[in-house]
């Protein structure tokens, strides 16, 4: 790192002020003049069959303007959400009409000149029901008699020749041959994981607000990862040119993947359609348990053969992916394959439908629940074969990944995993995982100012320092101070298209487009200096805001002078063009070790430490990289430990809110957190970054389980490990061991 000006240092946010004291403005915080508000009116059933719905008492309310459902809009209108970047799309009629598939749908849009007069008018709508059996288990939902979710799929056959039903979509891959390895092994084990489904609960939650003036141009201000993923959702949902949609960001307050539109941009869309009059719609934190996109949950059987001496020869999964009434998860399940040079590798994954919501991104998608199956599988059957789980690892680790065995060990030695010390129901548990950031078109323009700073002009949002870090990339490009330059975010009508931030695509990306519209503008400004200076090019240096000939330093021209120079000649003023295409990343490893302690008589569980260690590619900045380790585990050690959405056999969900659904806070953070940083440099990214977002949330899940196995001397295999779930195991195994 030292051998950089800017990258690698911990330099303040570029939004840190505006937020610290409150002037960032977030959807929420617009009022518009003339605005009116949206609520909606929400399925009270998680299954049933729609038989009327009357909206005339609701008309009465004074200040309704508007009471929209399905019947009102073309047949052409459907609910188009596109995440590109997790090459996940899903289309749906915007409010149900004849059936109802989950608690909480949308079933009318009540527009009103008072949120008051909005929510009492949803509450007078009249819906008349026929009941029907709800599913929500994919256990269940794939078996013959279970409810049907969507009654025109037809069931699909399964790997052993069974019919499934309610599988919206199926993955299947198969390298070399798995029955062959199997009959090889010395040991085939064979184990079931369940991990229930979770709300990102990011704390801003969903908000738009959308006006239409005299010319028909529509405005749309919105909490999102990507502005030009919005604008494209619903230009797609209500078929209306994308020259007539112009969406601006605000500052968003967390999203984790689920902001990528669709769920309130289109209906405040709507609702300005109808009305002609600017129209706001803020979620509430119930509204977001019931109707959003939070990720999916998964069952997994997985099977492993192995030789004595821990050499694996086979593995095999079998996973249902529980998408509620849409989703897209599937792509993620040979997750578990990808680090061991396992040459018999099979897997079937099918992505069932339940009557719960719609499921989306949660940082590193998928990922986390894969990877609890595969990687708590691996420490279990090193606990069983008497191996130590970092020596199975390494005999099996592949070979062609740079930095993979350097940040297992890295971890390893930061925690003396070998010389590890433990009390009474005290426990250790390790994890290795990976994510390959995506790879997305993006482009930016850099503009040197009359004196010598720099300003950078794209599309992209910022959740979570990435301004900064292509602002730093700027920087040490054109060899100038952080301070020198200001990152400027435009809306979609102005700014050029940058991907939506997801994935890790964004430092990648956008790094990339930037840091080449910086060279643009350096060899501009390098050329004029060749020329004024009467040398060539390569006999120029460059920094500190100026130029000079390496020979002699004091014939010199600053960038001021230089972009004064050209704005007065023909040349006019020096502006750099950058673009990027799909050019792959490297893939970026994860390790991460847990500590717990463990009550034995209320199953109470604590975080003592947790050590990890990431390679980053290139560290940009050190401070957010960090920040971003530190958050990732915290996310996935509350996933591990307390964070689930519950229904009941009706399909209701009975925790929706931050009172009953539980979130980690300070005190039930690790007591002890240390974080390694390594750096194995991506081939395309910008000075070798990677992105780094997604991995740290990876390995909670395994990393918990497998401590609160060496605590306790049993293995909980649902997710989350909670204290009722850890009573419950322990009871069972001491029945088990009384046999």
């Amino acid at each position: 790192m030292g051998e950089f000006k800017v990258l690698g240092k911990g330099v303040i946010k570029t939004d840190a002020i505006d937020k610290v004291t409150g002037r960032a403005l977030y959807t929420a915080d617009l009022v518009l003049p003339n605005m009116i508000y949206g609520v909606f009116v929400r399925s009270t059933y998680a299954h049933a069959r729609i038989k009327r719905i009357d909206t005339t008492k609701a008309w009465k309310v004074p200040g309704v303007l508007a009471i929209i459902t399905q019947e009102q809009l073309s047949k052409d209108f459907a609910l188009v959400v596109e995440e590109e970047v997790h090459a996940a799309q899903r289309i749906r009629r915007l409010f149900a009409s004849d059936k109802v598939r989950y608690y909480g749908e949308k079933i009318a849009l009540i527009g009103a000149e008072t949120l008051e007069a909005a929510k009492e008018a949803a509450s007078l709508v009249e819906v008349d029901y026929e009941p029907l059996p709800a599913v929500v288990d994919p256990r269940e939902a794939v078996k013959e008699g279970a409810p049907l979710v969507w009654e025109d799929r037809e069931p699909v056959q399964g790997p052993n020749g069974e019919l499934l039903y309610n599988v919206i979509s199926e993955n299947h891959y198969e390298q070399g041959d798995v029955e062959k390895g199997f009959a090889e092994s010395d040991y085939v084990f064979e184990d079931e994981f369940y991990v229930h489904r979770v709300h990102q609960t990011y704390l801003e939650p969903q908000a738009t607000i959308a006006s239409i003036d005299e010319k028909g141009k529509i405005t749309v201000w919105t909490s999102t990862q990507g502005i030009f993923a919005v604008r494209s959702n619903i230009a797609r949902s209500l078929g209306i040119p994308l020259s007539r949609i112009n969406v601006i960001g605000m500052t968003i307050g967390g999203g984790f993947g689920a902001k990528f539109g669709g769920i309130v941009d289109v209906y405040a869309v709507l609702l300005t359609l109808f009305t002609k009059r600017p129209a706001k719609i803020v979620y509430t934190r119930t509204d977001e348990f019931l109707d959003a996109t939070p990720a999916p949950g998964l069952y997994v059987k997985i099977k492993t053969g192995v030789k004595s001496d821990g050499t694996i020869l086979a593995r095999y999964v079998y996973a249902l992916w529980n998408v509620g009434v849409s989703g897209g998860a599937s792509w993620a399940t040979g997750a578990f394959a990808r680090l061991y040079k396992t040459s018999n590798v099979k897997w079937d994954a099918y992505e069932i439908a339940t009557n719960t919501p719609p499921t989306g991104a949660y940082r590193a998608p998928g990922f986390p629940q894969v990877l609890f199956a595969g990687e708590t599988q691996i420490n279990k059957i090193a606990q069983e074969l008497g191996i130590d789980p970092v020596e199975m690892r390494l005999k099996n680790l592949r070979e062609d990944i740079p930095g993979v065995k350097e940040t297992l060990m890295a971890v390893v030695d930061k925690c003396q995993w070998f010389n590890r010390e433990k009390e009474k129901n005290e426990g250790w548990g390790i994890a290795l995982g990976h994510w390959q950031n995506a790879s997305s078109p993006a482009s930016a323009f850099v503009f040197i100012d009359e004196d010598g700073s720099a300003k950078i002009f794209c599309g992209m949002m910022d959740i979570n320092g990435t301004e900064t870090a292509v602002s730093q990339i700027v920087a040490e490009t054109l060899k100038v101070n952080y301070e020198d330059v200001t990152f400027v975010r435009g809306d979609t009508d102005s700014a050029p298209f940058s991907p939506p931030s997801g994935g890790s695509t964004i430092t990648f990306s956008v790094g990339n487009a930037a840091k080449r519209a910086a060279e643009d503008a350096l060899n501009q400004m390098l050329e004029i200096a060749a020329e004024q200076l009467g040398v060539k090019l390569e006999d120029l240096e460059v920094g500190e805001k100026r130029i000079w000939v390496k020979s002699d330093p004091e014939r010199s021209l600053s960038f001021a002078e230089i972009v004064r120079s050209a704005m007065r000649s023909l040349k006019g003023a020096i502006i750099g063009k950058g673009t990027f295409g799909a050019e792959p990343s490297n893939l970026a490893t994860f390790a991460q070790t847990v500590k717990v302690k463990v009550d034995s008589e209320t199953g109470e569980m604590k975080i003592l430490a947790s050590y990890q260690a990431l390679d980053v590619g290139r560290v940009v900045n050190s401070t957010m990289c960090e920040g971003q380790v530190e958050g990732g585990i915290a996310q996935s050690i509350s996933w591990a430990s307390m964070e689930e959405m519950k229904y009941d056999e009706q399909g209701r969900i009975i925790n929706p809110d931050l009172a009953d659904y539980q979130i980690l806070t300070m005190a039930d953070a690790p007591l002890q957190v240390k974080t390694t940083l390594l750096e194995f440099p991506s081939e395309h990214g910008p000075y070798g970054v990677k992105g780094i977002g997604e991995p740290p949330i990876t390995l909670g899940l395994t990393a918990v389980a497998s401590a609160v196995a060496d605590a306790t001397g049993f293995w909980i295999l649902e997710a989350p490990i909670t204290p009722e779930r850890i009573i419950l195991y322990q009871e069972l195994n001491v029945a088990k061991a009384g046999v």
